[in-house]
């Protein structure tokens, strides 16, 4: 009977390969200890009474090794009577009793010494640590209990390496993965052998090899790998050029292909080379940039040492894109037609909610425009400034004669929130808050917020404050409108009322000027107090990489403005400056793939007849976190930050404030600070000790809906 149940099984799944249909009696699943049968099942997407092909059986087979928990899956076709039973044998990968590393350098000389990791990071030893790399895996699922799953563990290795990559380490892969209960990962850092260069035809081998900036006998580093492409980059003998590793005995030869750029396929008598195109510079000083050619036949080599000085003077211009094409030779003369790099169209990419011609518009970059290295940068930083987005990519590339500049913009998720809360102030009661924000409105690059605060219970005072901003008008970078309503905290009350218009102007790549008119009533007890209506003037520089998270760049400002003198109301003076810089910390501070940066910020305030409620605040939030706020007419600051990143556009900071009035009085703190962007909105929790209290244990608390700097 055993037989025919095995005959009968072959005869059954070889007569499904003329792909004749049968009804599903039964499904079962053989082999498995761990996995449960419904997700296999349920994987297989066969089911009970479903009319089934062999081609659909095999795709079921598919879908259960794309599980990841299985070597091996076999289909087997039996009959039960009437019943066709589909059987899946599966072999699983064992359950992870343990995870050993192998193949990492000891740990740092020094037993774990700060000098001892000083002493790494200056010699650029910094690497994932054993910890780190544990970290990872249990992140994709990869760790101890769990049964081991092949695609969690391809996706736990290759975040392994992108970690490494980040830390600059580029030749580096795995050796032995043994899938066994103690999982066995071998981890090999190599050493770069030498360099091996192909596609040469002319250009001499130490031409190229005096270009590599990569050292031998030492693990490859992604810094040196990307700053020798650089170099052939901006090298008029190579068009093209890549690396590619070959693995060695005991280490990695690096094999650089490279293309040459060709203007002379063959070798000719030639008497000189000729510019045509030149439009960027004038033509007798780029033609007077040429080299001599040797007597005799010339080659592709001699002609691109003759253009040498040329490019190199481009580049150095920052025309990143020059190119040299030659024409007919005229008796013994070559033209050579420079591709200076004109724009000659952009191409948005259909990636963003943002409309093409609002990203055009702030990209500040037009056909006919020459676009290099500067402009290239400029227009880029325009685009992250705008908040909008968490990365743009500008790929220019050449199509025939024409230049055309791609435009990638990946938006952020989410650019709009809506909140409310309520609070008890001792003066207020309780009092409600609403707030709603909606960034790039319509996808014009129009901002909208609005913030409400109204007591329920008690004063029953409301606050509000209604903001536009356009990044799309004609001629302007920005153009805006404030409207508000205020109310003092403090006895007697005061209820102001009033607006404001701003707009600011390109002068330079990072440099705006800006113009503000503000007008504004107040009332103190009923009675209106002198109105206000000023002009205030202000340059600002920003040049930051990125709006959320600044790693590097200056941000200033300074400003003059005037109240009062050209219309009735209060008079006063005030003049406002303001400078913030951000420098990376990952060459000191080994973070592994953590991103961290040391911001500082000085401002200065001074203010001449100022009444009363137009003085500035030194203490609070803004300021010297944590302290009592004084008012002043005069008052330096300064702010420190070290920033360490826990998600994208939040972090940890430890701080530090100092701010001085013009009388003498200094306030200083130092503390942690909690930053976060959740669902749009930015929210700051400062845990701050002021020098204006007792000593104590406890810290001051403080909110704040926007970033210190």
């Amino acid at each position: 009977m055993r037989r025919t149940w095995i005959v009968l099984l072959i005869m059954g799944w070889a007569g499904l390969a003329v792909a004749q249909t049968f009804t599903v009696g039964q499904l079962e699943v053989v082999g498995n200890a761990n996995v449960p049968t419904r997700d296999i099942v349920a994987a297989a997407g066969l089911a009970v009474g479903q009319e089934a092909t062999r081609d659909q059986v095999l795709s079921a087979v598919q879908a259960i090794m794309n599980l990841g928990y299985f070597s091996e899956v076999a289909p087997e076709l039996a009959f039960d009577g009437d019943v066709i039973v589909v059987r899946f044998r599966v072999v699983e990968f064992p359950k992870i009793e343990r995870i050993t590393i192998d193949g990492l350098p000891p740990a740092p000389r020094g037993r774990g010494t700060l000098w001892s990791w000083f002493q790494e990071t200056l010699r650029g030893g910094n690497r994932p640590g054993e910890a780190k790399i544990r970290e990872i895996l249990t992140e994709h699922g990869v760790e101890p209990g769990e049964v081991l799953n092949q695609k969690k563990l391809e996706a736990g290795l290759v975040a392994v390496i992108e970690e490494y990559r980040r830390m600059d380490w580029a030749t580096v892969q795995f050796g032995r993965i043994v899938p066994a209960p103690d999982l066995l990962i071998e981890i090999q850092e190599l050493v770069v052998m030498g360099h091996r260069f192909r596609g040469l035809a002319t250009v001499p081998e130490e031409q190229a090899r005096a270009l590599v900036t990569v050292p031998v006998g030492e693990v490859g580093r992604m810094s040196e790998i990307q700053n020798t492409l650089g170099r052939f980059g901006r090298s008029v003998y190579f068009a093209l050029g890549g690396v590619v590793p070959e693995l060695g005995d005991g280490g990695v030869w690096l094999v650089w292909e490279l293309v040459e750029r060709v203007l002379l396929p063959s070798p000719s008598h030639l008497v000189g080379v000729e510019l045509v195109g030149v439009t960027a510079f004038p033509l007798e000083r780029m033609q007077g940039r040429v080299g001599p050619l040797p007597a005799g036949l010339v080659t592709n080599l001699d002609v691109l040492r003759a253009l040498g000085p040329v490019y190199d003077y481009y580049r150095r211009e920052g025309f990143f894109m020059v190119e040299f094409v030659t024409e007919r030779t005229e008796q013994g003369v070559l033209p050579v037609r420079v591709k200076e790099g004109r724009i000659a169209r952009i191409e948005v990419a259909e990636t963003t909610r943002t409309a093409p011609w609002v990203i055009e518009r702030v990209l500040g970059l037009f056909p006919g425009q020459y676009l290099t290295e500067g402009r290239h940068a400029v227009g880029q930083q325009a685009l992250m400034a705008l908040g909008y987005f968490t990365d743009v990519a500008l790929e220019p590339r050449w199509d025939a004669d024409e230049l055309v500049l791609k435009v990638t913009a990946t938006d952020v998720e989410r650019l709009g929130s809506i909140g409310g809360s309520f609070a008890f102030s001792p003066g207020e009661g309780i009092v409600g808050n609403l707030s709603y924000s909606q960034k790039n409105l319509f996808g014009q690059a129009m901002d909208v917020s609005l913030t409400l605060a109204r007591g329920i219970i008690g004063a029953g005072s409301t606050t509000w404050e209604l903001s536009y901003r356009s990044h799309s008008f004609p001629v302007f970078d920005v153009a805006g409108l404030d409207f508000y309503r205020k109310e003092s905290g403090t006895d007697p009350i005061t209820i102001t009322v009033g607006g404001s218009a701003v707009v600011a102007y390109p002068l330079a790549p990072y440099l705006d000027l800006s113009l503000t008119f503000t007008t504004e009533q107040a009332w103190e007890r009923d009675e209106p107090l002198a109105p206000k209506t000023s002009v205030e003037v202000g340059l600002a520089y920003d040049d930051r990489d990125n709006p959320f998270f600044p790693r590097t760049g200056n941000h200033g400002r300074i400003s003059l403005e005037k109240a009062g003198t050209f219309a009735p109301g209060v008079e006063f003076f005030v003049v406002k400056a303001e400078l913030a810089r951000f420098t990376p910390l990952d060459a000191i501070i080994p973070l592994g793939g953590t991103r961290a940066v040391f911001a500082w910020r000085a401002r200065a305030r001074s203010g001449w007849d100022l009444p009363e409620r137009y003085r500035f605040d030194l203490g609070g939030v803004e300021s010297v976190r944590g302290a009592q706020p004084v008012r002043t007419d005069r008052y330096g600051l300064l702010n420190s930050e070290v920033r360490v990143e826990v998600g994208p556009g939040s972090w940890v900071a430890l701080f530090g404030d100092l701010g001085a009035t013009w009388d003498g009085t200094a306030k200083s703190s130092f503390g942690v600070e909690l930053a976060a962007r959740v669902a749009g909105m930015f929210v700051r929790l400062s845990l701050a000790w002021p020098s204006d209290r007792e000593p104590t244990w406890v810290p001051a608390f403080e909110f704040g809906m926007s970033p210190m700097f």
